[in-house]
């Protein structure tokens, strides 16, 4: 069967000389060991090989039987930087990966990262990459502290409602961060608290009311959701205002999210899959962070009949992405398929 990872992350040079520019957090410094990532108080990273090298990530999708990567940038993306900078580092960067994409037609395909802190701009940007051949964009659970919520994003949205490309959630440095700096409980718990807020605002302060066909991504198994959602019903309607603006149950609207099966643990997975069915769950493996071959042993031992194992490794992600001729090395392709998600 071919697989598709949807979740899989490349640190562009742009990014990288960007963050070397810097002073304040994030940054990336020099360790005893070489290069940090600083994201944010508590949470630095070194930075791999295997962020950066392109041919390393390739021979590893060889290795592991992965056929084509939608390739979206690292963590702290470009949303720190100062307004009038950020534009054009996120087109340094964009441009960065879709010439990896022309150079590597078969295999790779971009989400375009989004200078959200200059909304006019990042719609603009949303909009110039997928013309050049992106197939949609990944932006942060929060931009450098702002809640996707904010009025000031509704142009982005609304763009990618227009252009009909998804938009994928993924954490960044959490809103919680100064509570959770021990243990590791940025990473494993602040994350997925993050992403889980950022896609409850969007839900209950009407995305699916203004754009009933909106493909919204919420990366790690859905995050919280398959666990929280019958929570999510009883309160709502037990709280004034806990509904929002939806005119139907919080569980309704939330079904129409998409994630990946980023979760390594089958009962994770099969609660995902209760809650959005096989139809809105594609593959991913959250590359280099995270080792491809634990989400790959995690649908094995998931014991899936073979037309969900098979849908979910690749149908839902062509469907949804519109995956289907390759980047020509000249440009965008003439069309691409798109069907109704």
């Amino acid at each position: 069967m071919t697989i598709i990872d949807v979740h899989t992350h490349y640190l562009a040079d742009a990014l990288v000389d960007a963050l070397e520019r810097r002073t304040d957090l994030p940054r990336v410094s020099n360790g005893q060991n070489g290069k940090l990532i600083e994201y944010g108080e508590g949470n630095v990273h070194p930075m791999q090989d295997d962020m950066r090298d392109i041919e390393l990530r390739l021979r590893a999708m060889d290795a592991q039987g992965i056929d084509v990567a939608v390739i979206s940038t690292n963590v702290p993306g470009v949303d720190w930087f100062p307004r009038e900078d950020a534009p054009p580092i996120a087109r340094d960067v964009n441009d960065e990966m879709l010439e990896l994409a022309r150079r590597y037609p078969d295999r790779l395909a971009v989400q375009a990262v989004l200078p959200l802190q200059a909304p006019e701009a990042a719609a603009e940007e949303l909009e110039r990459s997928v013309g050049a051949g992106a197939v949609g964009a990944m932006i942060f659970s929060n931009a450098a502290g702002v809640a996707l919520d904010d009025p000031r994003f509704e142009v982005v949205l609304d763009t990618a409602a227009r252009l009909d490309v998804p938009l994928y959630i993924h954490p960044t440095y959490p809103l919680t961060a100064k509570a959770l700096d021990a243990y590791a409980l940025i990473p494993t718990l602040g994350f997925l608290v993050d992403t889980t807020t950022a896609v409850l605002r969007l839900v209950l302060g009407g995305l699916y009311e203004r754009h009933p066909g909106f493909k919204l991504v919420l990366g790690h198994s859905a995050s919280l959701l398959p666990q929280l959602v019958g929570r999510i019903d009883y309160e709502a309607e037990r709280a004034p205002g806990g509904t929002g603006k939806l005119t139907v149950a919080p569980s309704e609207a939330l079904a129409r999210i998409y994630t990946d099966c980023v979760c390594v643990w089958p009962p994770a997975l099969r609660s995902t899959l209760d809650f959005l069915g096989p139809e809105r769950v594609m593959f991913g493996s959250d590359y280099p962070f995270w080792d491809p071959a634990r989400s790959l042993d995690l649908l094995r031992e998931a014991a899936l009949p073979g037309e969900v194992l098979e849908t979910i490794q690749a149908g839902n992600s062509r469907r949804l992405f519109g995956l289907g001729e390759p980047l020509a090395a000249d440009g965008p392709p003439a069309q691409r398929e798109n069907p109704p998600a």
